[in-house]
């Protein structure tokens, strides 16, 4: 009977000197996420985490939650056993004679290399017994059912079934970011990106009633940071007025350059975001000339409107691949319902694609940007969202 959730690292597992940080921060994600559902005693293991299960939950779910979590590799449910062959090779016959037809093949690790034999012996002596009880043909690279054996001196765990995490390292150790979520496809597989990178993100999205950013903008933000919020736990959200921004810059910058201008105000605003946060970084959705304000001279413009570092990590990617990745993770239906984007609000059908900064400085001067920009940071909604499985409505922190 499966007791046990096995939660495998990768990346973690080569911090030196820091792993046991690494594991820490690991061990409380999976508490966290777990707890709620059935997970009990998380505890690093040699090469592992390992937490007990509680009688009557569905430990498949578990798995499958906790298989989300960054710096999870691969997870799995296992049944725990005596640290005994003969035992180990007696349960396993009996889970083969249950099991469908079809051949086999054993999978076992050491987790203790102190143990008396080596894996490569455990695998072939309880295959043995599977196939004296049972008739099974071994087959070692195509095999449909997999035994799987993970062993130390205290205890043996056994399961057939793994599931694959996103790897990448635990969520609060690379410290903390201020992500530019606009409510499209690219921002949200950006922010989740960040959150696999270790980050932890706060959102923040700008809005614009007169472009059409009503409440369906807000239900929208709130689905797509349910989803993110699956990764790293509850996550704070900044609902930042733009309206009033926006019609200064209209009034007093040419068409063609006011998404340039849109861009840089909204970095003066995360940059204040950033100080009251103590975060470090500022992140986008931008990839490398798929829109004309990303294109590198607009880039290079509209980064010079912040001293903090700004990452882009869908820089190099091509639209194909961000479209996948947004199914992958579940931003995907929710990213493409329509909504009132305001970075279009009031542009030239053809904006400038080589914006020269000198240009920029020069139109913003008749702008008197301090007071707006402290005003829509100070005036900002401030909310925390959790998990979309949660029925808890996003709430004013």
């Amino acid at each position: 009977m499966a007791d046990t959730l096995l939660v495998h690292y990768g990346e973690v597992g080569i911090k030196g000197q820091n792993r046991p940080y690494f594991e820490r921060r690991l061990m409380s994600s999976v508490s966290v996420v777990g707890g709620s559902m059935g997970v009990r005693h998380v505890r690093r293991e040699p090469g592992r985490l390992a937490a007990d299960i509680a009688e009557g939950v569905d430990a498949d779910a578990i798995a499958r939650r906790i298989s989300e979590i960054p710096g999870v590799a691969w997870c799995a449910v296992a049944a725990t056993h005596p640290p005994d062959v003969e035992a180990i090779s007696r349960a396993v016959v009996e889970l083969a004679k249950a099991a469908p037809p079809g051949s086999f093949r054993i999978e076992s690790r050491r987790a203790d290399k102190g143990l008396p034999f080596r894996s490569v012996d455990l695998n072939r002596q309880v295959g043995a017994a599977v196939v004296a009880a049972t008739g099974r043909p071994v087959d070692l690279e195509k095999a449909p059912l997999v035994f799987r054996i993970e062993a130390d001196r205290h205890r043996f765990y056994l399961f057939t079934e793994r599931i694959d995490g996103p790897g990448g390292l635990p969520v609060g150790v690379s410290g903390k970011v201020i992500a530019l979520l606009s409510g499209g496809l690219d921002s949200p597989v950006a922010a989740w990106r960040m959150i696999r990178r270790g980050c932890r993100v706060v959102c923040c999205h700008f809005f614009n009633p007169a472009a059409g950013a009503g409440a369906g903008v807000r239900e929208k933000i709130d689905g797509i940071v349910r989803v993110l919020a699956r990764a790293q736990g509850p996550t704070r959200v900044y609902l930042v007025p733009f309206e009033r921004i926006q019609r200064e810059i209209v009034s007093s910058v040419p068409a063609s350059h006011r998404m340039l201008v849109y861009r840089r105000a909204m970095f003066r605003v995360a940059d204040r975001i950033l100080f009251r946060e103590r975060a470090l970084a500022l992140v986008t959705g931008d990839s490398v000339g798929q829109v004309a304000s990303q294109t590198l001279a607009n880039m290079r413009v509209i980064h010079a409107a912040t001293h903090n570092p700004v990452l882009t990590p869908l820089a190099g990617d091509d639209k194909k691949d961000i479209v996948a990745q947004a199914r992958r993770i579940g931003t995907f239906e929710t990213s493409i319902l329509p909504y009132g984007d305001c970075c279009s609000f009031l542009i030239a059908p053809q904006p400038e694609t080589r914006g020269s900064l000198e240009d920029i400085v020069r139109m913003e001067a008749a702008i008197e940007f301090e007071p707006l920009v402290a005003e829509a940071e100070s005036t900002a909604e401030r909310l925390l969202v959790v998990a979309n499985e949660e029925s808890a409505p996003a709430r004013p922190v």
